[in-house]
């Protein structure tokens, strides 16, 4: 009679535990997706820290290493982003902009090492204290950029003037001035 018991309870558990089972492991799955992404995009985007998706990693940190069971890093997260809200990248004295910023760097670094340990992801720490590789015509299309943006807030601040150089829309024949 025991033994009929001991059917019914494993005809009616079995399934219940074996869901339950898979959703502790489809929970476990989607965390570690969510620690890879962030580490992933953070060490991507480390040359271009501007970069909205390396904003967002810097952001998700907190969701996808949770300081319960990631103390170490929630403690390097929150020294990073302390030194980021700093004003060293504002001042004036490009000596203290150099200081910040390779204080940054090391932050930074310390950070994705505790996460690569956590991960169990192989970690050099000079591969990330070097920049990564970002093409030259990158560097000068930001530039540009930043002319670009510069030029139209003083048109709309100041009030620059725009020069304007109307031409027809047909070439002028052979020997006539333009």
């Amino acid at each position: 009679m025991t033994i009929d018991w001991a059917v019914v309870f494993a005809t009616i558990a079995g399934p219940i535990l074996a869901v339950w089972a898979a959703d502790i492991r489809a929970d476990r799955k989607a965390q570690r997706g969510r620690q890879e992404w962030v580490y992933r995009t953070l060490v991507a985007t480390r040359g271009d820290k501007l970069r909205l998706d390396h904003v967002e990693a810097i952001n998700n940190i907190e969701f996808a290493f949770p300081h319960t069971k990631h103390a170490q890093i929630e403690d390097a997260r929150k020294i990073y982003r302390a030194h980021l809200r700093s004003l060293g990248p504002s001042s004036q004295d490009q000596a203290v902009r150099n200081a910040w910023y390779l204080t940054a760097n090391e932050r930074f670094a310390d950070l994705l090492e505790r996460m690569a340990g956590s991960l169990g992801v192989p970690f050099q720490r000079s591969e990330i204290l070097q920049d990564s590789y970002r093409p030259d015509a990158h560097v000068f299309q930001e530039m540009q950029w930043q002319n670009i943006r510069g030029l139209l807030l003083d048109v709309l601040k100041v009030g620059r003037p725009i020069n304007v150089r109307l031409v027809p829309d047909t070439p002028p024949p052979n020997g006539a001035p333009p």
